[in-house]
């Protein structure tokens, strides 16, 4: 039986159908998660791993990985995961890419409406004030139907984030280096614009790109300025794709009118200049932080490292170069 190391705990009403595949290791509720040292220290004697949290394997730890054949990660983001030294060792890295992207997508469309309608303001007033009193005229807040949402990456995410703006009128623009075809287009409602052109023509921003090196502060005070004076952007994507000191300033300056994000630069520290700020409103990276979505986020890892160590068909390897390579 194949010996799986998982860095975190995971409750064992979720992990029970995978102990007649795997012998599995995991700290308990109480430590909740293994130390680097402690990781070090066993990751020879494994034939996969889990990582939860985001914990780093990177090359200095795959090369302790002596009889390693697949590393998962718990998202479908794998930037704590480097790819060539895994694919150098023979190391598959799994993520989950399809179980994310509905309850990503539902906390994006629920930060945007959050924002864009003042709702987290009104009830951290109210809770203060215990009285009714909106002013009567506050220029602030948006009505969205029959406005435009530039989304920026329109994979799985940005895709069904379209699907949730159309549903309440929204106009769809997006940008992604790989475009769709118009039959793809159509079926979306869905218009493609430059990079520049979604920035400043979109009335909510709405960024889903994956973090590469490309991409690092893809969204900085040049991109906020490029943006309408009236616009709101949200992150539902990868931290460093912004500049966090940026959007400070953006937000501060009244480049863009607000900002909805659940990402942030350096996780898991939330920079108290953006915390002090009234239009923006934070969550603590919970896109799939719901029990059903995180027991679908681990079916789907485990499932793939099981297939990708028993030679089966499997969606969701990162490197699928290596499958050629080991033919």
């Amino acid at each position: 039986m194949d010996k799986l190391l998982i860095t975190g705990w995971v409750p064992e009403s979720i992990l029970a159908p995978f102990r007649e595949k795997f012998e599995i290791t995991l700290p308990d509720a109480e430590k909740v998660s293994f130390t680097m040292d402690e990781v070090q220290a066993m990751i020879g004697e494994y034939d996969a791993m889990f990582t939860i949290a985001a914990f780093p394997f990177r090359r200095e730890l795959a090369a302790l990985a002596g009889r390693m054949k697949a590393v998962a990660n718990f998202g479908v983001g794998y930037d704590n995961i480097d790819v060539d030294a895994c694919t150098e060792r023979g190391i598959f890295v799994i993520n989950t890419p399809t179980t994310v992207t509905e309850p990503t997508a539902e906390l994006a469309f629920a930060i945007m409406l959050a924002i864009t309608k003042g709702v987290v303001m009104y009830d951290s007033k109210l809770r203060q004030e215990r009285l009714c009193h909106p002013e009567m005229f506050f220029d602030r807040d948006m009505f969205l139907m029959g406005k435009t949402v530039g989304i920026l990456g329109f994979g799985r995410i940005g895709q069904a984030m379209a699907r949730r703006c159309r549903g309440i009128g929204m106009k769809v623009m997006y940008y992604d280096p790989f475009r769709k075809s118009p039959e793809e287009e159509a079926a979306l409602e869905a218009v493609y614009g430059t990079f520049e052109e979604v920035l400043s023509q979109a009335d909510v921003i709405s960024c889903h790109m994956p973090y590469t090196p490309e991409n690092h502060h893809i969204i900085d005070l040049a991109a906020f300025r490029k943006m309408k004076k009236t616009a709101y952007f949200v992150n539902a994507a990868r931290g460093p794709v912004m500049s966090e000191p940026d959007l400070v300033t953006a937000l501060k300056t009244g480049e863009i009118r607000g900002a909805a994000t659940d990402v942030f630069e350096h996780e898991p520290y939330v920079s108290e200049e953006l915390a002090a700020i009234e239009n923006v409103v934070i969550t603590p990276h919970i896109g799939s932080n719901v029990l059903e979505a995180r027991k679908n986020m681990v079916e789907e890892a485990l499932n793939g490292v099981y297939e990708a160590l028993h030679g089966l068909p499997c969606h969701n390897i990162v490197n699928r170069a290596l499958l050629g390579a080991q033919k």
